[in-house]
């Protein structure tokens, strides 16, 4: 997880990504995209529009569309975090889409009133509640407990 510098600044992760595969995106034939290949699920950070209305349609041009149809197919959590604001109608009829075929649909929206103090803290509560909507256990934001004012309290 984050650490904190001498600074109180939050610092960064020290993850082990030697299990980490990559496929290219024309490389259909990858193991993800099929629903034989073990995996949770999917997280699509961040989602463009583009992205959202090609998954919402059922497209498989890329292999990115082709796992998120696999995805839905094989009912595991599809979390898709849009980036983009303001919206229109189009899109938002996608993202409704996504929803109703069992996505969560997860704004790339930060909390200002969990009492934040860096942008990282604003960050790491986006993808917090991107791990959230996966399953996903994590530590990086406050939960709330149900206490008027205790978002400005430290984590």
């Amino acid at each position: 997880m984050a650490g904190q510098g001498a600074d109180g600044k939050p610092g960064t992760f020290q993850v082990d990504i030697s299990g980490v595969r990559y496929w290219g995106a024309g490389d259909l034939a990858a193991g993800p995209s099929s629903g034989s290949y073990p995996a949770r699920g999917m997280l699509i950070v961040p989602a463009s529009t583009a992205c959202v209305a090609g998954v919402s349609l059922g497209l498989s041009k890329d292999l990115l569309q082709r796992v998120a149809s696999v995805t839905l197919k094989e009912r595991r959590p599809l979390v898709v975090a849009v980036r983009e604001t303001p919206l229109n109608g189009q899109t938002l009829r996608h993202l409704v889409a996504l929803d109703d075929a069992g996505a969560s649909v997860v704004p790339a929206s930060p909390a200002f009133y969990a009492g934040a103090t860096h942008i990282q803290d604003l960050v790491d509560f986006v993808a917090g509640r991107v791990l959230d909507a996966a399953g996903v256990g994590h530590g990086l934001y406050r939960r709330w407990k149900g206490e008027l004012g205790g978002g400005a309290a430290g984590r």
